[in-house]
């Protein structure tokens, strides 16, 4: 007698999450920002590789994103919902436009566009809008705040990484992305 087993359907997706709180543009650096996009999703019980969503003199944003996940997987908020259908269609349209009903949540399950802790609805990300680093628009690597600007968007206008210089001494919203989907869930 044969018995069927009934699997639990998982669908892959990237997650794009926001810090719990916004900050200014000296994070300590990139380390800094990703230390920080780690301990919020492990506080959370996510399981993901999780790292800024910047650019930096050594990292472009466009390639955060393990090359095998880039065309094959949706990126979507917290609970699911889809932002992009996937890493590439981020950097084919001009200023990565999404729709800013979907809502953008933090670790913590809030939601960064509505939410008053985040006066400011920009997203820091020291990107060109291909996602290669913007020279000089980057806090001097995300280590300075006085004095430099950043790369940042309004995400109350639809886009994520609109072209729109701001002094490093402001808090934004900073996002952090699932670098690569975990499939050793499947096998538990």
């Amino acid at each position: 007698i044969l018995k069927t087993i009934s699997l639990p359907t998982v669908f892959a997706q990237l997650k794009l999450v926001a810090l719990n709180v916004p900050l200014s543009g000296n994070m300590h650096g990139v380390r800094g920002a990703d230390l920080q996009c780690h301990r919020q999703a492990r506080e959370v019980g996510l399981l993901g590789t999780f790292r800024s969503f910047l650019s930096t003199a050594i990292q472009d944003l466009a390639a955060l994103v393990k090359r095998t996940d880039r065309a094959a997987l949706p990126i979507v908020n917290l609970k699911g919902q889809m932002l992009f259908q996937n890493w590439n269609s981020l950097f084919r349209h001009k200023g990565a436009r999404f729709n800013s009903r979907v809502p953008l949540y933090s670790f913590n399950g809030r939601n960064v566009m509505t939410d008053p802790l985040w006066q400011k609805k920009v997203v820091w990300h020291g990107s060109t809008s291909k996602g290669s680093r913007a020279l000089d628009n980057d806090c001097r690597t995300w280590h300075q705040a006085d004095g430099v600007t950043g790369m940042a968007s309004r995400l109350d206008e639809g886009k994520l990484l609109e072209q729109r210089p701001h002094n490093c001494t402001e808090t934004l919203i900073i996002l952090c992305i699932e670098n690569a989907y975990l499939y050793t869930h499947m096998w538990r």
